[in-house]
């Protein structure tokens, strides 16, 4: 399944606006009411940001379509992604930045491209 990063930033975003120890599933429903997302793109950024360590949380496989997701917080490196993406400016810049370069859109590159745009000044 391909990952969509609009989707990933969509609900980094949710979830830093959600409680400690959140139900994944609200704030799953909350991402979809709000942005519009399919619950598949919404399910695949929330497994991807825990396996990318941008969540504190796992996932539990069943026999269901998706895994059971839990999720405790938002990781350091999750709120520095989320300090750099929040604005729409700033995520077009990262965004602009990958495409120019001919740079593959993946979590460690979005995460190396807000370090050199923002962090490393």
């Amino acid at each position: 399944m391909n990952l969509n990063y609009e989707a990933l930033r969509a609900v980094m975003i949710e979830f830093q606006e959600a409680p400690l120890n959140p139900d994944v599933h609200n704030v799953v429903q909350s991402t979809i009411n709000k942005y519009g997302f399919a619950t598949d793109d919404i399910l695949y950024a929330v497994k991807q940001a825990i396996d990318e360590g941008l969540l504190s949380g796992h996932t539990q496989q069943t026999v269901a379509k998706w895994p059971v997701m839990f999720v405790s917080d938002i990781t350091p490196d999750g709120h520095k992604f989320l300090d750099s993406i929040i604005p729409e400016t700033a995520w077009n810049k990262v965004k602009s930045e990958l495409i120019t370069n001919g740079i593959p859109m993946t979590i460690p590159t979005i995460t190396r491209t807000i370090a050199k745009l923002f962090l490393d000044k």
